[in-house]
């Protein structure tokens, strides 16, 4: 071979190195941009499912117009889903019960991440059906599987004030003792009033489950 010939031969062999390289930098580049397009997709498409799809606690609701559109999108979700599995069925008043109306929200809530396109998996939608649906089935059905919308009704059983926290006032003093004491010391003896207190909130509860 003469002299000519080995650099050709080098200038082909350069070249197909080249050519190899090209390719597989264009692969690293399209790569790198499905990467990007995923990551800006997840990222910019946050703000909304957040937006629709964010728990934001009923009993913590606190602006009309969005609870108004919270309970929209549940009356939706529960007609086209909760209610397609046997035994989940509600009482009339179900509305009437903050509690239900929280645990049917968050199952809910529950649900869409289960199945969103980016944040989902088949395990937790087996979680989902195996036990976050079956345990909210059975708590409602304990507490109001029995209650109509009559007993909301003045002087009803259901018709009651949301229980108060029991000796509230005593937060501070019980702060104080716990902080003070470095957190050691025993609690403080309730006082007279105190116990007056408790007596009548204890009563008031007694009667109320009657």
């Amino acid at each position: 071979m003469t002299a000519p010939d080995a650099h050709d031969a080098a200038m082909g062999r350069e070249h197909a190195r080249t050519v190899r390289r090209v390719s597989e930098l264009e692969t690293l580049v399209q790569q790198l941009c499905a990467d990007v397009h995923t990551i800006a997709r997840r990222v910019g498409g946050a703000a909304e499912p957040e937006a629709k799809q964010v728990p934001g606690s009923w009993l913590l609701a606190d602006d009309p117009v969005g609870a108004a559109a919270q309970l929209g999108e549940l009356v939706e979700w529960l007609y086209r889903v909760y209610l397609r599995y046997q035994g989940t069925w509600l009482p009339t008043c179900w509305l009437w019960h903050a509690d239900a109306v929280e645990e049917l929200w968050w199952l809910r809530c529950a649900h869409a991440d289960a199945y969103d396109p980016d944040r989902g998996s088949w395990q937790r939608a087996a979680d989902w059906h195996d036990r976050q649906r079956p345990g909210v089935v059975r708590r409602l059905t304990k507490e109001i599987g029995s209650c109509e919308l009559s007993l909301h009704l003045p002087g009803a059983r259901r018709a009651v004030p949301p229980t108060p926290v029991p000796l509230a006032p005593a937060a501070a003093q019980i702060a104080a003792s716990w902080i003070d004491s470095g957190r050691h010391a025993p609690a403080p003896v309730p006082t007279p009033d105190q116990l007056a207190a408790a007596e009548r909130h204890d009563h008031d509860q007694y009667r109320s489950q009657r």
